[in-house]
């Protein structure tokens, strides 16, 4: 009676009531599958980890890669032929990050017309050059900084 009581209070309440009956065995068998999928996911784990260490360096080679050719087509582009440049690569310290910029800045300003070309250059476009008017798929690199020396960071990866 109390069963049933409770049971019409659910539906005026709009909950539904099911019944339930406890199966050991099938207790049992799921804690099996929890167990075997467990060991599953530690397998899948430990492959995707020695995949990831294998081929990270690989990846990271080939990223670098791109930002050397990126170096030389910029510094082409920028200074002209023939391509004779010294690439170098710099660790700076976090705290001295803005004074070696300042630095290399001095050190290379003698790059800057070259590198911002005349105004008179043949092949010059008609616009202004306002990075404003410059849109679309550029406006990226607009948003750059735009140094004397060509810059090119690649991300510290740390163990």
């Amino acid at each position: 009676r109390v069963h049933d009581e409770f049971a019409q209070k659910l539906r005026e309440n709009k909950y539904i009531l099911r019944d339930f009956s406890f199966d050991e065995e099938a207790l049992q068998k799921q804690q099996q599958e929890l167990a075997s999928i467990e060991i599953q996911e530690k397998e899948l784990w430990n492959e995707l980890l020695t995949l990831s260490r294998t081929n990270f360096s690989e990846a990271f080679q080939a990223f670098v890669h791109l930002k050397v050719v990126r170096l030389f087509v910029e510094s082409v582009l920028r200074y002209g032929p023939p391509a004779e440049f010294t690439g170098v690569v710099i660790l700076p310290d976090v705290k001295s990050t803005k004074r070696l910029l300042t630095n290399l800045q001095s050190q290379f300003s003698y790059l800057a017309p070259r590198s911002k070309g005349s105004k008179g250059a043949k092949g010059a476009s008609a616009t202004s050059g306002d990075p404003a008017e410059v849109g679309g798929e550029y406006a990226a690199l607009m948003e750059e900084e735009f140094f004397d020396f060509v810059l090119m960071e690649v991300p510290r990866v740390v163990n």
